[in-house]
C-alpha cells in the first residue's frame, strides 16, 4: 500500500490512552501551565498550485481553481524524479518545493514559477540528508527548514537562503535522545509552531518538544513525551493544542501547549469514529474542524470544540491517505490515493471534497484528478 509501515493493536492504543491521562506527562525542564484563550486566525489565503510525491517516482502539479477546488494537471507534469519521492512541502512564502527522496536519504528544492507552476531544481541540490526522510517543515520565516527521519533518532536541520540554497545548521543533525527505532509502528512528523520558536517530532514511540534558536535556527531538547502513538500530528492554528493519532490507537489525543515554554501537557483524549487507528491528521486552517484516515481507508471528518473531536457528516470508504491536505482557504481537502492495488480500485488519483459549514465533506463534481504512480505526499501552495 505504501512505503511506510502501519502497524501497533487497537487495545494497545486504548491501554495506553487510558494510562496517559493519568499518568507522567513526560520529562521537561519545567511542567506546562493550562494553554491560554486564543482567538481563532483569520484566512483570506486562496489555493495556487498543489503538488503530489509520488511513489513511483515522479512528480505531478496541478493550478487549483480558487473557487471550486478543482485541480488541472499542469503542463510538463508528472516530472520524473529517481528513488521515492513522496515526501513534500513548500515554504510560506511559495518559493520553492521541498521534496524528500525516502529511498536514497536525499533532499531536492526545486523552485515554483509563480505563474505557470513550473518547477525547476536549484543546484547544488539534491541534498545528502539524514537516514530515510519522512516528514519535512519550513519555519514561517522561510529561513529554516527541519527533517524527520524514518530511519534514525535526529532530526535534520538546514539554514533556507533566499535563492533557494540549502547549508547544514551547526551541529546537525540533532538527536531526539530516544533509544527506541523510531521506525518501529509507524511514519514520524514535524512541525513548528506559528512563531518559528518551537518544533514538535513524532515518532513512533514519543512526542519530542525542541526550543528554536531566533537567530541559528538550531534546535534544543526541552521535553519528552511518551505517547506511542505514530501516526501523525497537527497544531492548532492559535496555538493551544497539539493533536496526536496512532495506527493502533481508538483516540485522538489533545495536547495544552505552554503559551510561553512550548510544553506539552495531555489534557483530552476523544475516541475515533472507525475504532482501529488513524494514519495522518490535518486540521483546517481555522482550527475549527479535522480530517483523518482511519482504518486504513477511511477519510472521517470532525468538529474540533476546546480541543474535543466530534465526528461529522459522512465517513469515505476507499480513500488511502498518508496525506491530508486542507487548502489555504480552508474550502477544499485533497487526498492522494497512495496505494497500487486499492482494493476499492481506484488509483493514481488525488481525491478532492469541498468542505461545508459543519467540516463535513461532499465529493467535488469531478471527484478525482489523476496522478502519477502511487502519489503519496500533498502539498497546496496560495496565491
Amino acid at each position: 500500500m505504501s512505503y511506510f509501515h502501519r502497524c501497533f493493536t487497537a487495545a494497545t492504543g486504548f491501554c495506553l490512552a487510558s494510562c496517559l491521562l493519568g499518568c507522567s506527562n513526560g520529562t521537561a525542564k519545567n511542567a506546562p501551565t493550562a494553554p491560554p484563550t486564543s482567538a481563532l486566525p483569520t484566512i483570506t489565503a486562496k489555493a495556487k498550485f498543489a503538488y503530489t510525491g509520488n511513489q513511483g517516482g515522479s512528480l505531478s502539479g496541478y493550478a487549483v481553481n480558487p473557487s471550486s477546488g478543482a485541480m488541472t494537471p499542469l503542463s510538463g507534469f508528472p516530472l520524473a524524479m529517481a528513488g521515492n519521492p513522496t515526501v513534500i512541502t513548500h515554504d510560506p512564502q511559495n518559493r520553492f518545493l521541498i521534496v524528500g527522496d525516502i529511498a536514497n536519504s536525499q533532499l531536492h528544492v526545486l523552485a515554483i514559477d509563480s505563474t505557470t507552476g513550473a518547477l525547476a531544481e536549484i543546484s547544488p541540490s539534491p541534498y545528502a540528508t539524514i537516514k530515510e526522510p519522512v516528514s519535512l517543515i519550513v519555519d514561517p520565516a522561510g529561513t529554516h527548514v527541519y527533517v524527520a527521519s524514518q530511519g534514525e533518532n535526529k532530526v535534520g536541520a538546514y539554514n533556507l537562503s533566499s535563492t533557494g540554497i540549502l547549508t547544514g545548521i551547526a551541529g546537525a543533525p540533532f538527536s531526539t535522545g530516544s533509544t527506541s527505532d523510531t521506525f518501529t509502528g509507524g511514519s514520524s512528523s514535524i512541525l513548528t509552531d506559528a512563531a518559528g520558536k518551537f518544533l514538535y517530532v513524532q515518532d513512533a514511540v514519543n512526542l519530542y518538544v525542541f526550543s528554536i534558536d531566533n537567530i541559528s535556527g538550531a534546535p534544543a531538547l526541552l521535553q519528552t513525551v511518551h505517547s506511542g502513538y505514530g501516526g501523525g500530528i497537527a497544531l492548532d492554528p492559535a496555538g493551544q493544542y497539539l493533536y496526536a493519532v496512532g495506527s493502533g490507537s481508538n483516540f485522538i489525543l489533545t495536547y495544552g501547549i505552554d503559551s510561553v515554554s512550548g510544553l506539552l501537557r495531555l489534557v483530552k483524549s476523544s475516541p475515533m469514529v472507525k475504532q482501529n487507528g488513524a494514519y495522518t491528521i490535518s486540521v483546517s486552517p481555522n482550527g475549527q474542524f479535522a480530517y483523518t484516515i482511519e482504518n486504513n481507508n477511511d477519510l472521517v471528518s470532525y468538529a474540533i470544540k476546546s480541543g474535543d473531536f466530534i465526528p461529522v457528516g459522512k465517513t469515505y470508504s476507499g480513500v488511502y491517505g498518508d496525506q491530508i491536505a486542507v487548502d489555504p482557504s480552508g474550502s477544499f481537502v485533497y487526498v492522494p490515493q497512495s496505494c497500487s492495488n486499492c482494493f476499492s480500485g481506484v488509483y493514481n488519483v488525488v481525491n478532492e471534497f469541498s468542505i461545508g459549514n459543519t467540516g463535513a465533506l461532499t465529493p467535488l463534481s469531478e471527484s478525482a484528478v489523476a496522478a502519477g504512480v502511487t502519489p503519496s505526499g500533498i502539498t497546496v501552495t496560495s496565491q
